[in-house]
């Protein structure tokens, strides 16, 4: 900064205000005897004017109160005293030295009060302050007393030089004290402009600093310049770091959504081994909950031999990150359930980097069920198909040895009855083969089920007959007609009727009933037998199902189709079957198909 500069300003500035204390302390003064003035001059006129004439003048003689007044104001200030008409004719009057009464008219309105008025400088005198008001003793007219006194100068008083005087000097040395506070507290600003000079303009470095306050103000807006660009560039870099965060947390949970939504589960786990990520279908598959699993370690929540192997082939320093492994076990934790579990390295880099290994567990429960039912299928049939090829084949050589007529022809029933159901199996095979090809389209007319029921009813006596049990028909009196496939309609029947047989209790029965219910015929299979147990009865319409019978003192056969069968047709005429079983008393299959109004003139078969 310019120190010395500033020096020199606020000496100028201390010689301006003495200057201008002085000026008002003169004018104050000139103001207080103006006002002293004006008190004497209104207080005279008004003393005077109530004296008689006489008493003013003393009959034209020198001596009166005129001249007691002046011998008592002749201070400097009074210029005169007179007694006068309004046309300023004089009548009485007494003047200080050098001091003429001027001979001016009174204003009209004069005789109404008391009044001054100041009066001009003439030629050599200095300008006056005139103060009058009517008399009192009216005896010669009306006459006026006039009172005059010089208006004030503007002089310094002798008794307050030395005020001023002790005033200037007390101002002179709050000048270096002012300096000396200013320059110690600048010092900070220029080492302040120096340092902004360096960091708002470095192109500037090499120029000398000028010291002055505008230097540290540009430098200062440079600096401020350089610190709102940059401020705005870190805004914008963090609305820009704001958006990105965003978009990874919403493409985090997009991704975490569409984990969680996958029918299997999955595990992350790190290149040490310790779970990161968890589906929720883990806590169901293997039945550990969630927080034993995330962030532990394998040993520690897995119970499952198989699976802690495969773990074991991607923790540590002895990962397998060149192929996947497949394992499939039974989980300690849930019965009755068959996983399998698929690992793989997640790897980067070309496989140089390492991000830790993607588990898959898989319920594989039905596949394992379908596949153990399909191999006891091909079993059962086997052996189904081979019995009566036994059977066939051994009367085949009783007719050729034997001449009897009663052997011949027995042989020949029992070779028929063991193509019968030679044939039905095949015959389900095909349906069950159509079923799941979509090549079974059934061809719906309306048919009169009393019919259809009579015939089934009456196919499936022979059957329960050779058995010692009774088949009961139930209809009403008037069925309506429904819309079906009845050669298609017919096996459904006839294998519900199977069924019912086939698990009977020797002198039980089989009910074959029907009847109308709303918009819905329900037709129905009731049986004495064994029924079905309750954990049973939900996979009973399942393919190649079949009840376990270890307890029971005669196997029955069986392929585990004729339900499943029924259940497939029954649904390809948008119907449903119900079973209602208790174990020991029975069960009952019913079917409820809709009634649909047949137009005017269709036939009916």
């Amino acid at each position: 900064m310019k120190l010395n500069r500033i020096g020199i300003i606020l000496i100028a500035c201390a010689l301006a205000a003495i200057t201008l204390v002085v000026a008002l302390l003169v004018v104050r003064q000139q103001d207080s005897q103006a006002a002293q003035v004006r008190i004497k001059g209104v207080g005279l006129v008004k003393s005077l004017s109530t004296v008689p004439m006489a008493l003013l003048t003393d009959n034209g003689k020198s001596g009166g109160l005129l001249a007691a007044l002046l011998a008592y104001h002749d201070n400097g200030e009074f210029a005169y005293a007179t007694i006068g008409d309004a046309s300023g004719r004089t009548l009485a009057e007494v003047a200080g030295r050098g001091s003429m009464t001027p001979v001016v008219p009174l204003p009209a309105g004069a005789a109404n009060g008391f009044g001054e008025r100041a009066l001009p400088a003439s030629e050599g005198a200095a300008a006056l302050r005139e103060f009058y008001g009517p008399l009192a003793d009216r005896s010669m007219g009306t006459l006026f007393v006039r009172v005059g006194f010089y208006q004030p100068r503007y002089t310094v008083l002798a008794q307050d030089v030395s005020f001023l005087a002790l005033l200037a000097l007390a101002m002179f040395l709050v000048v270096p004290v002012v300096y000396l506070v200013i320059k110690r507290e600048m010092r900070p600003l220029a080492a302040l402009s120096t340092q902004l000079r360096t960091l708002a303009a470095p192109a500037r470095h090499d120029k000398a600093d000028s010291g002055d306050m505008r230097e540290l103000i540009a430098n200062m807006q440079d600096y401020l310049a350089q610190a709102g660009a940059r401020i705005a560039q870190l805004e914008q870099g963090a609305q820009n770091a704001t958006a990105d965060n965003r978009l990874l947390q919403y493409g985090s949970k997009k991704l975490n959504a569409a984990l969680q939504s996958l029918p299997d589960g999955l595990l992350m786990l790190d290149p040490a081994g310790d779970v990161t990520f968890a589906s929720g279908k883990i806590e169901p598959l293997l039945g550990i909950p969630m927080e034993r699993i995330v962030g532990q370690p394998v040993d520690s929540w897995c119970c499952d031999p198989a699976l802690r192997g495969l773990l074991a082939r991607y923790s540590g320093d002895v990962r397998d990150n060149a192929r996947s492994h497949a394992v499939a076990f039974a989980p300690a934790n849930v019965d009755g359930r068959q996983l399998q579990a698929s690992a793989q390295a997640l790897s980067g880099g070309h496989g140089t980097m390492s991000f830790g290994t993607l588990v898959v567990l898989r319920d594989v429960t039905r596949e394992h069920l379908a596949r153990q039912a399909g191999n006891d299928f091909v079993a059962h049939v086997s052996h189904e198909l081979k019995s009566p090829l036994n059977v066939i084949g051994m009367y085949a050589e009783m007719l050729a040895d034997s001449d009897e007529e009663s052997l011949r022809v027995e042989s020949l029933n029992v070779i028929q009855d063991e193509i019968e159901r030679m044939n039905a199996l095949v015959g389900n095979l095909l349906n069950v083969s159509k079923l799941e090809t979509g090549s079974m389209s059934p061809e719906r007319n309306r048919v009169r089920l009393d019919d259809l029921l009579r015939d089934a009813h009456d196919q499936a006596l022979p059957r329960a007959e050779g058995k010692q049990l009774r088949v009961l028909l139930d209809l009403p009196r008037e069925l309506e007609a429904v819309a079906i496939d009845k050669d298609l309609f017919r096996i459904a029947l006839n294998n519900l009727l199977t069924n019912a047989i086939k698990y009977n209790r020797p002198g039980g029965s089989v009910t074959l009933a029907a009847r109308n219910e709303d918009n819905e015929i329900v037709i129905s299979v009731r049986d004495t037998g064994i029924g079905i147990p309750t954990a049973d009865q939900g996979r009973i319409f399942d393919k190649f199902y079949r009840v376990s019978e270890s307890d029971a003192p005669v196997k029955r056969g069986g392929h585990g189709l004729g339900l499943y069968l029924a259940a497939q047709i029954v649904e390809l005429h948008h119907g449903r079957i119900v079973l209602d079983s208790e174990p020991g008393v029975g069960s009952t299959f019913s079917i409820h198909l809709k009634i649909v109004s047949a137009p005017a003139g269709a036939a009916v078969l």
